[in-house]
């Protein structure tokens, strides 16, 4: 559970926080005016919500890809292209001419 703490408070007990968090994985709310307005979270879990994002981020541009791709082979066989006997060459002149 997280502990709520403000932050003049948190200014002297600084060390403290720093090893609970460490030791225990429990973050700490920092409060400014009785308003949240940061968090404290060890270092391992902060690597992994960066990772997690990052995880997320290549799922959503796999999905984009293959979006694109399905929609640029509908393209091209609406312009009466065959995508199969497209070569690299003949693919790159079509996308630099549209």
């Amino acid at each position: 559970m997280s502990k709520i703490i403000g932050v003049t408070q948190a200014r002297s007990k600084l060390g403290e926080i720093v090893s609970d968090v460490a030791k225990k994985k429990e973050p700490y709310i920092l409060t400014k005016g009785s308003k949240p307005e940061a968090v404290i979270i060890s270092y391992e879990e902060y690597l992994a919500i960066k990772e997690q994002e990052k995880k997320l981020w290549n799922e959503r541009f796999e999905l984009a890809l293959e979006k694109s791709r399905a929609l640029f082979k509908e393209w091209l066989q609406r312009k009466g292209y065959d995508l199969d006997k497209l070569t690299e060459e003949e693919l790159e002149r079509i996308i630099q001419s549209a």
